[in-house]
């Protein structure tokens, strides 16, 4: 059984033992509740259309169905912990990003001396440049157009999705744990 699953029965043997108790000490209370109860009893057992034992089956369902709703609101399942893990230096550059579900998206790096964020020239990716190897250069604006980093095998796309696999080993290793660490502390 699960640990929310003993909390239920837990809170709802704690609900019963009190309804009990104050059942016993109040009578005008329970005479109202003998009333109620009756009048429950009498609606259950009338002729209708639809059986009333079918009506109280459907209530109970869709009792059951508000509380597992409610406990999915209140005891929501905490996010995995590398999802803090937003930004590192990679390859000399500040690299950001955010999760959608369990991806990384909005990956972009920065520069790690003005924060500006980077420019990118892969020009040598080009079909009619094959002069010099395939590399993406990262370039900073404020920095006087400063190579930060130069990620060689491919254009942008390739370099972004090198940093992915990245990050995701550093995931895997367990290595953005001491970032992580760092920060919460």
């Amino acid at each position: 059984m699960s640990e929310n699953s003993i909390k239920l029965i837990a809170i709802g043997t704690t609900a019963s033992v009190i309804a009990g108790i104050i059942l016993l000490t109040i009578p005008q209370l329970r005479l109202w509740i003998g009333y109620i109860a009756t009048w429950i009893w009498t609606a259950l057992t009338a002729t209708y259309l639809v059986s009333g034992w079918l009506l109280l089956v459907v209530c109970f369902i869709t009792l059951i169905g508000m509380i597992l709703i409610f406990s999915y609101i209140r005891f929501k399942p905490r996010e995995p912990l590398f999802k803090l893990y937003t930004e590192d230096f990679i390859r000399s550059a500040l690299w950001r990003w955010s999760w959608a579900d369990s991806k990384i998206s909005n990956l972009w790096c920065y520069c790690p001396h003005c924060d500006a964020t980077l420019i990118y020239d892969d020009s040598s990716c080009s079909v009619y440049n094959r002069m010099e190897a395939n590399k993406t250069d990262f370039m900073c604006e404020n920095c006087s157009n400063t190579i930060i980093t130069s990620i060689e095998g491919g254009d942008k796309g390739y370099a972004c999705d090198l940093i992915k696999r990245e990050i995701s080993r550093r995931i895997r290793t367990k290595e953005y744990e001491r970032l992580i660490n760092k920060e919460l502390s």
